[in-house]
């Protein structure tokens, strides 16, 4: 839907893909039946300026709740028995306008799922804040303050290491603010399941597998892909959280490195880890049967993830899983 500038930092700081354009022309599509109805646009941007991930295309699909939104509502009738009725909203739906610049934010580059007007002083904000992580916030004060500051992260010793004294921190656990650079990219796939129940687990078990992989012809330095100084395996839930709409959720197994130095990738190499994330505190876990959506951050690169979770059968395999000390699947 179409938010107001107050929510542009909000909405920018949990985004994979994020640009700032002007609309030239909004093409209608088709409007469902359902209450409330959800509208279909294309939309063709002009003026276009990456601030995280990148597009290649000026058209863009986009859709969004139109008017005639509902509160739904149990009625009392005079015989004492009750009805499920609606009671329309009187709020304000905002349309795409031809002329507006916006935040565009998107998980693939080719459909919008987000636009937020923005003003010239918004815009200068914007652009300074997309060279920080996903996650991460600038506040009024100027000091910074990461998604890792709820977690038991701020216990780590590793933020007092000399190499990250001229790094800029988060304010309330000193983590340092560790970024990736454009030649990496992240991405994530589901694994599918030793056993495979029709209709209950087609994607798997909560497992997916990740992999950093530097696209470069020369070797580079990963800040946010945190290793062990000495033994140099790679830290995988030190450096990669979660967001869903639930919030930031974390890996078990952060929060205990103390020597730890940014990952080397050699020129086209690639490293991968397979991560369960059933492990996972404080998400929305669905009733019944629902596809979860996970957006994997590491620094300020994203991937997203899906999985469709079943509660009958995934229930008792998550309850075994919150109990591991590490997501790490071998």
């Amino acid at each position: 839907m179409v938010y107001g500038k107050e929510h542009a930092t909000e909405h920018l700081a949990k985004t994979p893909i994020a640009f700032i354009g002007t609309i030239d022309q909004v093409i209608p599509g088709i409007s469902t039946r359902s209450m409330p109805p959800t509208n279909h646009y294309k939309l063709i941007m002009g003026n276009i300026r990456s601030l995280r991930g990148s597009v290649s295309t000026t058209e863009f699909g986009y859709h969004q709740h139109g008017a005639g939104h509902f509160l739904q509502q149990v009625i009392q009738n005079p015989d004492g028995s009750e009805t499920l009725g609606y009671q329309p909203l009187q709020e304000q739906v905002k349309e795409p306008t031809v002329g507006i610049s916006y935040l565009a934010c998107s998980s693939d580059g080719q459909h919008i799922n987000t636009l937020v007007e923005l003003d010239n002083n918004t815009i200068e904000e914007l652009i300074k804040l997309s060279k920080i992580p996903l996650g991460w916030s600038k506040q009024s004060n100027g000091q910074y303050e990461s998604p890792w500051q709820h977690s038991h992260a701020k216990t780590v010793k590793w933020h007092d290491n000399k190499q990250y004294t001229s790094y800029d921190k988060c304010a309330k656990t000193g983590r340092p603010l560790l970024i990736t650079t454009d030649d990496i990219t992240l991405t994530c796939e589901p694994v599918q399941a030793a056993h495979v129940k029709e209709y209950q687990n087609p994607d798997g078990d909560g497992v997916f597998k990740l992999t950093v992989k530097n696209n470069s012809n020369r070797p580079v330095e990963i800040p946010a892909l945190l290793r062990d100084s000495h033994t140099k395996n790679i830290l995988w839930e030190e450096s990669v959280f979660v967001i869903t709409d639930a919030g930031n959720h974390f890996f078990p197994g952060h929060g205990h490195a103390r020597d730890v130095e940014p990952t080397l990738l050699e020129p086209n190499a690639s490293v991968s880890t397979k991560l369960d994330t059933l492990t996972l505190h404080g998400l929305s876990w669905p009733q019944g049967g629902w596809r979860l959506h996970l957006r994997f951050c590491l620094g300020d690169k994203a991937t997203e993830g899906s999985y469709y979770y079943f509660t009958d059968h995934h229930e008792p395999i998550r309850k075994n899983a919150q109990k591991k000390p590490s997501a790490i699947v071998n």
